[in-house]
């Protein structure tokens, strides 16, 4: 079973994730923009782009869009030609290699449970880490299905934030590497005891968001998977967070408990006098049921300034990512799942 870390692109797929049109590649290939490298799928060998090349692509466009590209311009072929041009303007439509996301501490949250924000989290951090932004994940669930998604099934033996909040162990000693721009800083059960020994804890709502600052400068976008519940834990990364992502699925019981997610986000802004960006993010979405459609329908109605714009559909090929422990553009990169995933990120990391 490949991992993600060790994912390849063809040349179509490459295209479709730097949205630049399919007779560009050579260009790009030609003038040293992307490598490829050989691979052999069956009994023919491919040309394909590791994941650490599209990475680079990636981080090279953003770091020297310049000029024409910035401005949404078009290049001259020439310049693409010759190579003169130091980056390569993918898609000016959507402009996400081009720039930093907007909000750079970020957590999936609801306190109810099964909504699909675990398998969403490692969904987001994998296609963000795509896209070449420096990645660190962090589960705050004791379950740790964030950290079994992302392929460390032996966290029972590694520190998790525990350690770092409860006896003081350098956050840097918690964070392991998962795949090319992918940090994370894993979760056992023994997170499940946090919450009387953080109480204690003078400062007990500001270790974490202090704990985090002392890494932010080395990331491009810090993610949180929290546990479903109004927890400590989950209101200190609340004071961390510059976006609390909510994740609804479109069922009734998930909607019905909306009302309370909501209210406890405005008594966390009270309490600590801070305005708190939320987007809820419709989940496990069926157009086939009327109940599905209701309940899109009531959250776009009622948390009209907060509901985002992408939905995510039910999918097989989200539940396939989860058992290979891997991102759904490895299972179906054409897919409805990547699709949605595509745009959930896009909107998240840059609106």
């Amino acid at each position: 079973m490949a991992s993600f870390r060790e994912m390849c692109f063809t040349p179509a797929e490459f295209t479709a994730l730097a949205k630049i049109k399919k007779d560009q590649f050579a260009q790009l290939e030609s003038s040293g923009r992307i490598n490829t490298t050989k691979r052999k799928m069956g009994n023919v060998d491919r040309k394909m782009i590791t994941l650490e090349d599209l990475q680079a692509y990636f981080q090279s466009t953003r770091k020297m869009g310049t000029g024409a590209e910035s401005a949404g311009q078009a290049i001259p072929v020439e310049a693409l030609e010759n190579g003169s041009l130091p980056s390569v303007a993918v898609a000016t439509d959507s402009g996400f290699t081009l720039k930093d996301p907007t909000h750079k501490i970020q957590m999936f949250y609801n306190v109810k449970g099964g909504t699909g924000k675990s398998t969403l989290t490692a969904q987001y951090v994998m296609r963000a880490s795509m896209m070449g932004l420096k990645v660190l994940a962090i589960d705050l669930d004791g379950q740790g299905h964030l950290t079994v998604n992302l392929d460390i099934l032996d966290a029972h033996e590694r520190p998790t934030i525990y350690d770092v909040l409860i006896n003081d162990l350098p956050i840097e000693e918690s964070v392991i590497n998962v795949a090319p721009c992918l940090d994370l800083i894993p979760a056992n059960l023994g997170l499940c005891n946090i919450e009387i020994p953080l109480n204690n804890k003078p400062r007990r709502e500001y270790r974490l968001a202090e704990a985090i600052e002392r890494l932010a400068e080395h990331y491009d976008l810090i993610v949180a998977d929290t546990n479903p519940a109004a927890s400590i834990l989950n209101c200190s990364m609340m004071v961390a967070s510059n976006l609390i992502n909510v994740v609804c699925a479109t069922n009734p019981l998930s909607f019905h408990g909306m009302s309370l997610v909501m209210a406890t986000i405005e008594d966390m802004e009270r309490e600590f006098r801070k305005q708190m960006n939320v987007k809820i993010v419709p989940n496990m979405y069926d157009n086939r049921e009327v109940i599905s459609q209701e309940v899109l329908g009531e959250l776009r109605t009622q948390f009209a300034d907060w509901c985002a714009h992408a939905v995510i559909n039910r999918s097989a090929d989200m539940n396939e990512a989860t058992k290979r422990r891997t991102t759904v553009w490895d299972v179906n990169p054409k897919g409805t799942a990547a699709s949605d995933i595509n745009g959930l990120a896009e909107e998240l990391l840059f609106c």
